[in-house]
């Protein structure tokens, strides 16, 4: 913003509409990225209510592919869906979940898109849903995008960690591991440095409703 208004102010005082507009840019720029990571932190700080609906749980799953597919294309990756047939609806968040699922996906998009080494190697994302015994669901995003090492890995989900610098917050993961520990589920994360990444979240049946 002050670099912005910098630029803005010398188009004032040199009446040169070209620093004006630049400097008109960069502001409305930072302002949605500031719009966006105070929501985020918003967010994670306060306590989410768990809205429990009954629901496929290939539905949120179903949503992000459809809204991430433009971007994946534009990028070049394949981004299939993998669900299962053989699950069945149980009581769940759905729009929580769709915004875990929506994080992991736009990582994963971002770590396929910037692999180095994408000349050698189909850059594809994959959704997967599967049935998992003593879970209401497994949801699966895999990569073939840069991978991560053991200590990336350890420090994953921990406060405002992030591997893409002044591109990342680290929130996204956060609020990820929030939801997910609310329900009472789990999220895990396999990968390796060059061979991209599996994360795995589980999430257990919701309480039945009595007039169900």
């Amino acid at each position: 913003l002050k670099g912005g208004a910098f630029v803005l102010e010398e188009g004032i005082q040199r009446d040169n509409r070209k620093y004006l507009l630049q400097g008109w840019e960069m502001i409305k720029g930072n302002v949605d990225k500031i719009i966006n990571l105070s929501l985020d932190l918003l967010d994670y700080a306060k306590t989410a209510d768990v809205s429990y609906q009954l629901c496929n749980p290939n539905r949120p799953a179903h949503e992000v592919v459809d809204l991430m597919m433009p971007k994946a294309e534009e990028q070049g990756i394949t981004l299939v869906s993998d669900f299962s047939q053989d699950l069945k609806a149980f009581h769940f968040d759905p729009e929580l979940i769709h915004r875990c699922l929506l994080n992991l996906v736009t990582n994963a998009i971002d770590a396929t898109s910037t692999e180095e080494d994408a000349r050698n190697k189909e850059k594809r994302v994959i959704v997967r849903t599967a049935a998992s015994n003593g879970w209401g669901v497994e949801y699966q995003v895999i990569d073939t995008g840069c991978g991560m090492g053991e200590e990336t890995q350890e420090n994953l989900f921990k406060s405002f960690f992030t591997t893409k610098g002044s591109r990342g917050t680290g929130i996204g993961l956060m609020i990820t591991k929030k939801i997910i520990d609310e329900h009472g589920g789990m999220i895990e994360v396999e990968s390796e440095k060059g061979n991209g990444s599996n994360f795995i979240i589980r999430i257990p049946k919701g309480p039945t409703q009595p007039d169900e």
